[in-house]
């Protein structure tokens, strides 16, 4: 029966394994789990941010009956530009 303690224990051996992290010096493993995490920060906030707005709008295009009446918005209508 293994612990929290043995199981996140581990998930990292595995996780060193699969990303060949374990040949590198332990100031080379810190910087590049630095990254990991930081590039994995990013895409957490970055999908909490931009993301429900672009399923938003997507859903507007797909399915504008559903949506409410901006219809006017999504459709293209050109205009001619006047001369000076």
């Amino acid at each position: 029966m293994w612990n929290l303690k043995d199981s996140a224990a581990h998930l990292y051996r595995q996780y060193e394994l699969v990303t060949c992290i374990n040949m590198f010096e332990p100031w080379e493993k810190k910087l590049i789990n630095g990254i990991f995490l930081l590039m994995f920060v990013l895409l957490v906030f970055s999908s909490c941010v931009y993301l429900p707005s672009y399923m938003d709008t997507l859903i507007e295009i797909i399915r504008p009956a559903a949506a409410s009446s901006k219809v006017d918005d999504l459709t293209y209508v050109p205009q001619r530009i006047s001369s000076m």
